[in-house]
């Protein structure tokens, strides 16, 4: 049996070691895939980003290069969609998709490759070399990097550790390191006994790394949380730790690793300071998405009583801009944003 290993070291093997759930295939989908994105509903969210993206190359004196950087960039879907609506910033437009899993790698090179993008494009493992001038974007990135996880005990905070050999995943208690302690005890002064942390460490450390790489732009990120981690103490943890496998959602990360998808609710005040926090509903409604489907809208109200089927694909379109603005769903995700000047 092996050792014990932190609750990081543990999803971090189940997510990307040999046998981990994106390794083996696990992938975002809107009907075959494991999860659905904002990226995967359709276009719209392309759409809005690629009109951002033209407005912050204008604001930031339009660059030549303008470099895009897409950290979890998956299969390629949100680049290629962004390259095909992208207008004014297009011809200085280099675009990189940082993705850790090689196979979706592939999977992004050769759908960019077959689609015969005139752009230059790059599909890294890693974050790249700076200094750039440009933007850093990640959408449901963060919730999925890999985190600590304490709890508040009558004697103080306690780290978990995962026992994990061929059959079964079990938790240990271990006794949190001082920085641990230091850090749950500025996080979450008031948490009672019970009460459960996640200490996201390598999500504030790959923004760190974002904003380092900008000597100008922006780093824009898409994901679900709170604002602060003392909201998630006050809650049970199988709201915020959450698994996915076929669009089913679960609670408990130790069943079957390797064949679900674990995330965690992002705790934005863990991350670097000076971002500018907002709903994605109302990113997305600063970025244009009512324009975007304006056509739709009216087209749909016309010929609502006897659709043709023009009529039934501007309803699909109506459709997927209240997903993406659903302020019970991803409508309520947040966008943060931060500025390199």
């Amino acid at each position: 049996m092996s050792e014990p290993v932190r609750f990081d070291a543990y999803m971090d093997e189940a997510l990307y070691g040999a046998s981990g759930f994106y390794v083996r295939g696990g992938q975002p989908g809107s009907r075959a895939g494991d999860f659905a994105t904002s990226v995967e509903l359709g276009s719209l969210f392309a759409q809005c980003v690629a009109a951002y993206l033209d407005r912050t190359w204008h604001e930031l004196g339009q660059p030549d290069p303008f470099v895009v950087i897409e950290g979890g960039a998956g299969r390629g879907t949100l680049c290629l969609d962004v390259l095909a609506h992208v207008e004014t910033c297009s011809t200085a437009l280099q675009y990189v998709m940082v993705e850790r899993v090689a196979t979706q790698r592939e999977v992004a090179e050769a759908r960019v490759g077959a689609r015969g993008v005139v752009h230059p494009v790059a599909a890294v493992p890693d974050l790249p070399s700076g200094p750039l001038v440009g933007v850093v974007i990640a959408n449901e990135l963060l919730d999925n990097l890999p985190f600590r996880l304490l709890e508040r005990s009558s004697g103080g905070w306690q780290e978990v550790h995962v026992q994990h050999n061929e059959s079964a995943a079990v938790e240990e208690m271990h006794p949190a390191a001082a920085d641990a302690v230091s850090m749950a005890a500025v996080l979450a002064p008031q948490a009672v006994g019970g009460a459960r942390v996640p200490l996201q460490l390598r999500a504030a450390v790959w923004m760190r790394r974002a904003l380092g790489l900008l000597s100008s732009g922006r780093v824009l990120v898409f994901d679900y949380g709170v604002r602060r981690t003392a909201e998630l103490a006050a809650r049970s943890p199988a709201e915020w730790l959450r698994t996915y496998r076929s669009h089913r959602r679960g609670h408990d990360p130790l069943h079957a690793p390797g064949t679900v998808d674990i995330t965690c609710e992002v705790a934005f005040d863990q991350l670097p300071p000076g971002a500018l926090l907002v709903s994605q509903a109302d990113w997305l409604t600063a970025a244009g998405i009512d324009e975007l489907t304006a056509d739709a809208r009216a087209l749909w109200q016309r010929h609502r009583s006897s659709p043709t089927a023009v009529a039934l694909a501007a309803r699909a379109l109506l459709e997927e801009a209240a997903a993406l603005t659903d302020p019970a769903g991803m409508g309520a995700f947040w966008a943060a944003e931060w500025h390199v000047d």
